[in-house]
């Protein structure tokens, strides 16, 4: 006998109107290997910046991701492209739909080549934390957040969490991270990590 699944008592995605923006708000039940990863896809591929974004993570496993978003085209982000936003967020986070085949289906999506302007990109693990941080500030562009967390996926690095702000053009995007939950990034592992930063910034 087949069991019917309905996703959606997993998940909430609703979206406010902020001025000529929108408040995107995901809670998701549980949480799960490369969250960030998938959503900042997701928006990515159906068209929108994200201006601010704040991940947090509550005692009882419960995600809330909280996105300031803008449409790259001045588009309205209404009940229907709702609704398309969260058959994507099921078929990524629960039917296994692997991020690469997910933007298959936009094939005029392109990334936006790095500026000549240097980042500034700082990689350290304080005394007062039990993480490693990352501190990144560059030109914003389309897709930059979900470059750097597709970067952090690939390297098997967790992100904890995550603040993004963009002020005049400029990206301040701020990460707590571990790898396997319990350990701070070794300076092998920031090397690799600097390297690749360097690479898509």
């Amino acid at each position: 006998m087949n069991i019917m699944i309905n996703y959606r008592d997993f998940f909430q995605l609703e979206a406010d109107p902020k001025k000529d923006d929108y408040l995107l708000t995901l809670t998701l039940k549980k949480n799960m290997r490369g969250i960030i990863y998938k959503i900042t896809a997701i928006l990515f591929a159906h068209g929108w910046d994200i201006i601010e974004a704040n991940f947090e993570t509550d005692e009882d496993g419960n995600v809330k991701d909280l996105f300031h978003v803008r449409s790259f085209k001045n588009e309205v982000l209404d009940e229907p492209s709702l609704e398309e936003i969260r058959k994507d967020v099921e078929d990524l986070f629960f039917r296994d739909l692997l991020v690469i085949d997910y933007l298959d289906r936009f094939p005029d999506l392109t990334l936006v080549s790095p500026t000549k302007i240097s980042p500034v990109i700082r990689l350290f693990n304080p005394d007062s934390v039990d993480s490693t941080v990352l501190d990144i500030r560059t030109i914003d562009r389309p897709g930059l957040l979900f470059e750097i967390s597709q970067l952090l996926y690939l390297l098997d690095i967790d992100i904890l969490s995550v603040t993004a702000k963009t002020e005049e053009k400029m990206v301040r995007d701020t990460f707590l991270l571990r790898r396997e939950m319990t350990e701070r990034l070794d300076e092998n592992m920031m090397k690799k990590l600097n390297e690749g930063l360097e690479k898509i910034l």
